[in-house]
C-alpha cells in the first residue's frame, strides 16, 4: 500500500494591476495574471494498477506517468471600468 509516489507540485503565479484615472468620477484598473509563470511540467501520478485480470499477469504500465498534473503557462489580461 501507497508504495508509488508521484512527484511534488511547484507552481509560481504572478498578478498586476494598474489603476488609471480617467476623470473624477471614472477610472479603470488594467490587470495581467500570469499563471505557471516559470512554465514548470508537472507530473500526473503514476498508474497504480500493477496486475491486471485481462492479461493474467503484471500490468505492462505500472508505476508510468502518462500524464502532467497541470497545464503550460498562460496569461490572462482584463480591464475593469470603475464609476
Amino acid at each position: 500500500r501507497n508504495v508509488l509516489q508521484g512527484s511534488g507540485l511547484a507552481e509560481l503565479d504572478l498578478a498586476l494591476a494598474k489603476r488609471l484615472s480617467l476623470s473624477e468620477r471614472f477610472s479603470a484598473q488594467f490587470r495581467a495574471d500570469v499563471f505557471n509563470v516559470l512554465n514548470h511540467t508537472n507530473f500526473n501520478t503514476p498508474n497504480t494498477i500493477v496486475f491486471t485480470s485481462a492479461a493474467g499477469g503484471p500490468s505492462q504500465t505500472a508505476g508510468v506517468i502518462t500524464a502532467t498534473s497541470t497545464s503550460s503557462r498562460q496569461i490572462q489580461l482584463g480591464l475593469k471600468l470603475l464609476w
